[in-house]
């Protein structure tokens, strides 16, 4: 081999082979501190994407436990206050039935009234003083079904409980806010409520068949809910429960039919209004039945809350009527006309179709209960109005003060009872529901975790093992570079 000292290739080999074995030396002594294979992008690239999302989505999983966990604590909360609130609604029946026996007079329903009217007082109380983190939770709490009208007229929004569907109330657990449609088959016995996002544009859907509980009117040839009766259409995976009433069940009749045929009557006067405040509306005897619903209708319109009249056009001799619950006077003489009015408020086979829901979106409500920013990964909580006055209780100027009075509260009692247990139930559904919520978060926690350590924690055993060769690799290679740079120093012997 030649003698050369312009280049020592042994050197530059051996000093190569030393930066490497001290870059590997390095890598394992940086893992081995850190417990990670992956500490920068260059050590994987792939991996390291793939693992940092993993991260995040643990992390907002663990955060997900958390307001699931505060979720079930605001639950809790309202569904103690809502106990006392049973509790007293059990006192007031008590109260009521009291009152209705004919062996005390009103003067002794003068105590009996006056701790009636404290419950009630006390569970408006306990429901406006019952807030968790400074948000009411039984005044109204969650996404909720809208009612309102369009210039006092004609409803805009869910026009099922416009009053003519036989719909007497639409409750909502975790729907979420958008529009429902119901299609109403009458030949297939069968009704179907379909949700549109309206975020995304998916559409889902619940059919449920109603053919077993619906009786049968061979005379009309129709399918109906039975008379003095009312029956539930739970959309369960929607979360929309509709109850629905027979003939002769609406206990606040507000909606009519006027079956009249055209120019039958005489002519006269109906009176519209409350208590003392009635207007007259005139019809004339000639009129057809667009001119009664448009004269009927101006005045409803103005009332207090509005109502409505309107002449169904795939029914030329019937008049829709809703009196807003006021006062409708047909028969008070010989000035009165008869519009041959009966309740229009009682379910058939049919009568929901194409008909609306709206679920309104409200601040509060909403648990988010999964990492994504998607309607799936959270989750709706709805209180009603739970106040004594509120349209779930429903107990807005009941009195034991007399004995009439003392026992048709009886019923409303039983029913306002009646939803405080139903509201009751649907937290404790929320409150179980949470519960595996948590239970579901944690495994995903657990085998993310494991998925994402696979990927990016340090294997000890082999990279001590890399370590241990490593070192004794840049030792060797520290002495082969001592080494090699002795070589040229056998060119001097040539000199001597």
């Amino acid at each position: 081999m030649p003698i050369r000292i312009a280049n020592n290739i042994t050197a530059l080999n051996a000093r190569r082979r030393l930066a490497e074995n001290s870059a590997d030396f390095t890598t394992r002594v940086e893992r081995l501190s850190s417990g990670l294979r992956i500490n920068r992008g260059a050590d994987d690239a792939a991996g390291l994407s793939v693992s940092e999302g993993m991260r995040s989505q643990i992390t907002s999983m663990r955060s997900n436990v958390r307001n699931a966990e505060q979720g079930i604590n605001m639950i809790q909360l309202a569904e103690g206050s809502l106990n006392e609130v049973s509790t007293m609604l059990r006192r007031m029946r008590e109260l009521a039935v009291q009152s209705s026996n004919s062996t005390i007079n009103d003067i002794n329903r003068e105590g009996l009234s006056a701790e009636f009217n404290q419950l009630s007082a006390e569970i408006d109380r306990i429901a406006l003083s019952t807030t968790y983190n400074d948000q009411r939770l039984l005044t109204g709490f969650g996404n909720r079904v809208t009612e309102d009208d369009t210039e006092g007229a004609y409803p805009a929004t869910s026009t099922a409980l416009a009053g003519f569907a036989g719909v007497r109330d639409i409750s909502i657990s975790g729907a979420e806010p958008g529009d429902y449609t119901f299609v109403d088959n009458p030949d297939a016995n069968q009704l179907t409520l379909v949700y549109t996002d309206p975020d995304t544009g998916a559409v889902s859907q619940e059919t449920i068949d109603l053919g077993a509980s619906l009786d049968r009117d061979d005379v009309a040839g129709i399918n109906l809910v039975g008379k003095g009766t009312t029956m539930i259409a739970n959309f369960d995976r929607l979360g929309v429960q509709v109850t629905l009433y027979g003939q002769e069940v609406d206990p606040d009749v507000v909606t009519f039919r006027s079956t009249i045929a055209e120019g039958a009557q005489d002519g006269g006067q109906v009176l519209i209004g409350t208590g003392e405040e009635l207007q007259v509306v005139d019809i004339a005897g000639d009129w057809d039945h667009d001119q009664i619903a448009d004269a009927l209708n101006a005045v409803l319109i103005t009332m207090d809350p509005p109502g409505y009249a309107v002449h169904k056009q795939d029914n030329e001799n019937e008049i829709q009527i809703h009196t807003g619950g006021h006062e409708f006077i047909q028969d008070f003489g010989e000035n009165g006309v008869d519009l041959m009015l009966e309740p229009a408020n009682w379910y058939q086979d049919g009568q929901l179709d194409d008909l609306t829901i709206d679920v309104e979106a409200s601040p509060g409500g909403s648990l988010q209960i999964g990492p994504d920013n998607e309607p799936i990964h959270r989750m709706s909580v709805d209180i009603g109005d739970m106040r004594a006055t509120g349209k779930e209780l429903n107990l807005n100027g009941a009195s034991v003060a007399n004995l009439e009075s003392a026992r048709a509260v009886i019923t409303r009692v039983d029913e306002a009872s009646l939803a405080v247990a139903q509201q009751r139930g649907n937290l404790g559904a929320y409150q179980n529901r949470l519960g595996h919520v948590i239970a579901s978060l944690e495994n995903g926690i657990e085998n993310l975790t494991a998925s994402e350590s696979s990927i990016r924690d340090a294997d000890i055993a082999m990279e001590m093992t890399e370590f241990t060769k490593a070192q004794i690799l840049t030792q060797a290679s520290t002495a082969m570079v001592a080494q090699a740079n002795a070589l040229p120093q056998s060119a001097l012997q040539l000199l001597q």
